[in-house]
């Protein structure tokens, strides 16, 4: 355009100058004036000035590709070159994800895929390929935030066509995806015949492969559900087993959440100082991979740090890891990391705080249907609202929070729910007897058959002051010196001298 059109345009008040300096540049004063310009174009008009702008943005700047690849993307599309367009989305769609900004990454996954031709019988294997890379790209980055619902919908057409395919290699890391989906979502090997054959599948490519790293990725699996689901013992035992080949796979989202589940099995078990240990190697790994790895270190060394009794560490880890969870998305970790902050705030006494953890963690785990969480959340958050005097608190009940914890063979969650029972039931002005007692039994006998030395500890301190508080001093003290003895062996001092107080003064 000659420099006296853009003078009178500018004078006009349609155009105003942007930039003098490196090279003069100007700007439409208002939207509707550009989209007004760009329709009064031709289709072929619009796209020969679209490859132009793409070709020297990709020759001035190939220093910038990774930045600019979402514009460059738009460009091209806008040109008419899907191929080239799907390129450029794929490295925005990374870019994103590696600035933490997985929903934006999401999209451009989602924006990709629309650029591909309709799937044919006549398709050759490099787009079928590239097909299923897209479409497996967009759901491990959604992992954290979508339902089970799209999760399933996406995940199932992916593994049959990558098994069609012959992939052997993308066919394991979707089927080990798939298998942690389903777990994730309260399925069991015994129970559910796809997440079965989909570990099954891993172990026959990894035997075809001679590939010991993704041999080990089905027992990762199934170890890191069982520390979560209760069966600590033998979930540690597997995870140690994996741990140094897990150390070495940092491309699949299992490996970093199979590292923290190890860390958090030993602290539940109480062996605090191998918890350290791993919850460091861990971070470690974080440190090298993605924004959901980084988040999942932190929820262990939270987690690690809480479960020891050293609130004041754990408050500002789970603080930060929440905030970075909500930034980015991810709402997975939002749930778990917000339930390690309820958890430790109300220890603390925090009782307000603790409670409006508890509800986001509540909230996020119904709306993306997380069955592994939702009955301890329920459990904590009613003893958490017992505390506030609130004993008519809406939502889940205990009962039902025990019959979906039973419903899924989780004995972890269904020890909490009958602790947390016991605990708010024995805040009332007039405490079921029978219950409280009952309950509190229950649980003891629940996490000490388990191993849970640290969690049976806190119930028989609860249980202690129980029997104290319904006129029972003797078996309430006895289970009291049985708190103290646990706690002395652990080496968890603050609660230990908080019992052995509470002895000295009876």
């Amino acid at each position: 355009m000659a420099e006296l059109e853009l003078d009178t345009l500018e004078a006009k008040g349609l155009i105003r100058v942007a930039a003098i300096q490196p090279e003069l540049e100007y700007l439409f004063r208002h939207a509707l004036l550009q989209d007004a310009a760009y329709e009064s174009l031709l289709k072929q008009e619009r796209r020969a000035l679209h490859r132009l702008v793409g070709d020297a943005l990709e020759q001035l700047y190939p220093e910038r590709h990774g930045e600019l690849a979402a514009v460059l993307a738009r460009h091209f599309e806008q040109a008419g070159e899907p191929d080239k367009a799907i390129e450029y989305l794929l490295a925005a769609a990374q870019f994103a994800h590696d600035r933490n900004a997985l929903v934006e990454a999401y999209d451009l996954f989602g924006r990709a895929a629309d650029l591909l031709p309709p799937p044919s019988p006549s398709d050759d294997e490099a787009l079928r390929t590239r097909r299923i890379e897209i479409h497996f790209g967009r759901l491990r980055t959604g992992f954290s935030f979508l339902s089970q619902d799209e999760s399933f919908a996406q995940i199932q057409p992916l593994i049959e066509e990558a098994d069609r395919l012959g992939n052997l290699r993308l066919a394991a890391d979707i089927h080990l995806h798939g298998a942690l989906l389903r777990m994730y979502h309260g399925e069991r090997t015994d129970t559910s015949p796809e997440l079965k054959r989909s570990l099954d599948r891993v172990t026959e490519i990894a035997h075809e492969l001679n590939d010991p790293l993704t041999a080990a990725l089905p027992k990762s699996i199934v170890g890191l559900f069982q520390v979560f689901t209760g069966d600590l013992r033998a979930g540690v035992t597997s995870l140690q087993e994996a741990a140094p080949l897990l150390e070495q796979k940092r491309d699949f989202v299992g490996s970093s959440f199979a590292l923290v589940s190890l860390a958090i099995g030993l602290a539940r078990l109480g062996r605090f100082d191998e918890a350290e240990d791993a919850s460091r190697r861990a971070t470690e790994v974080g440190e090298r991979g993605d924004v959901i790895a980084k988040i999942d270190a932190q929820i262990g060394e939270s987690t690690v740090r809480s479960v020891r009794g050293d609130l004041d560490a754990a408050v500002p880890i789970a603080l930060k890891c929440t905030e970075l969870a909500e930034q980015t998305g991810a709402t997975a970790c939002v749930v778990a990391s917000s339930f390690v902050l309820g958890d430790a705030l109300m220890r603390q006494g925090k009782f307000g705080d603790a409670k409006i953890a508890f509800e986001r963690s509540g909230t996020i785990a119904d709306v993306t249907d997380q069955k592994i969480f939702r009955p301890s959340i329920a459990a904590y958050l009613r003893s958490t609202a017992a505390s506030l005097g609130d004993f008519a608190l809406g939502g889940r009940t205990f009962e039902e929070a025990l019959a979906e914890a039973r419903s899924v063979s989780d004995r972890w969650g269904e020890a909490n729910v009958i602790w947390k029972r016991a605990e708010t039931e024995a805040k009332g002005a007039e405490p079921n007897r029978e219950q409280v007692l009952s309950d509190y039994a229950d649980a003891s006998a629940a996490f000490g058959e388990m191993g849970a030395r640290p969690y049976q500890a806190r119930v028989l301190r609860g249980w202690g002051e129980a029997l104290r508080g319904l006129g029972l001093a003797e078996e309430g003290d006895q289970r009291l010196r049985d708190a103290l003895a646990l706690f002395d062996e652990m080496g968890i001092e603050r609660e230990a001298n908080e019992v052995r107080a509470a002895l000295a003064a009876s």
